[in-house]
């Protein structure tokens, strides 16, 4: 009788373990669900229209925003962000792109991590959002961002460019069998396009000799502006979605330089 007891007894307690997993399992789904949603429809549109209203809406009242935005130390209060918001271009009207991806969400009882990245203007922000659970209501009570336009997938950055000097880079690409020709077509049509851009200053795309697969871009700007105006427009973005798949890890290797007189 003891044994059969025990026996029900373990199978009752293995059956609410179980539930009670479920449950804790489903809770955060659910969590991560309503922070997803808060950002696509608070976080990113905000900050695309310039909507300081919504915005508030989602972040906690004196939360901090600390990081670095092109290698410069950023440290500003929610009052202060909100402030710079309101008295910027909204990336809506400037009409360049703007991008609001999640990365990943994790979620522990009431304390919630998000990560994701930001694209607009000429920056790329990697952040990491810190959100509570206050009264039932999921608020972002800290920020944490860093500017990695040198650094946008597609590329291997093993430089920064300074902003104040010419830019110049050099970058490699290895195509795929089979797309040679198409791969090549699309880079001869973004050729022509950049170096019809006011702050380009050449823009040369060669085939390494011994492997016809590589290629071999020589790129000269005015300075970092005319630089990150290059990655971001219409004919770069369309190049960079055309060879997705077509080209070795998707991934176009760069490598900044200096000029022999500013490297001493």
């Amino acid at each position: 009788m003891k044994t059969v007891l025990l026996i029900a007894f373990l199978s009752c307690t293995l059956q609410l373990l179980k539930a009670q997993n479920k449950t804790k399992m489903e809770t955060q789904k659910e969590s991560i669900a309503v922070i997803s949603q808060l950002l696509e429809s608070r976080y990113f549109k905000g900050i695309y229209e310039g909507d300081t209203t919504l915005l508030s809406t989602i972040y906690y009242p004196g939360t901090l925003l600390f990081g670095d935005v092109k290698g410069q130390a950023y440290a500003k209060t929610l009052e202060q962000y909100f402030d710079g918001v309101q008295n910027r271009i909204s990336p809506k009207k400037s009409g360049k792109l703007f991008k609001g991806e999640i990365l990943n969400i994790r979620v522990v009882n009431s304390i919630a991590v998000a990560e994701i990245k930001v694209t607009m203007y000429d920056f790329v922000y990697h952040e990491f959002l810190s959100f509570h659970r206050i009264d039932g209501s999921w608020l972002l009570v800290n920020k944490m961002i860093s500017d990695i336009a040198d650094q946008t997938p597609g590329e291997k950055s093993t430089g920064t460019p300074v902003a104040d000097i010419k830019t110049l880079l050099i970058a490699t690409i290895h195509i795929l069998p089979r797309f040679e020709k198409e791969v090549k077509g699309a880079l001869k049509t973004m050729e022509i396009a950049s170096n019809k851009e006011i702050g380009c200053e050449q823009f040369v795309a060669n085939t390494q000799k011994d492997s016809p697969q590589t290629v071999v871009v020589y790129e000269v700007y005015k300075n970092n502006e005319a630089f990150q105006s290059h990655k971001t427009s219409p004919h770069a973005n369309a190049f960079f979605e055309f060879v997705k798949g077509k080209i070795i890890n998707n991934k176009i290797e760069t490598v900044f330089l200096t000029e022999l007189d500013r490297s001493k």
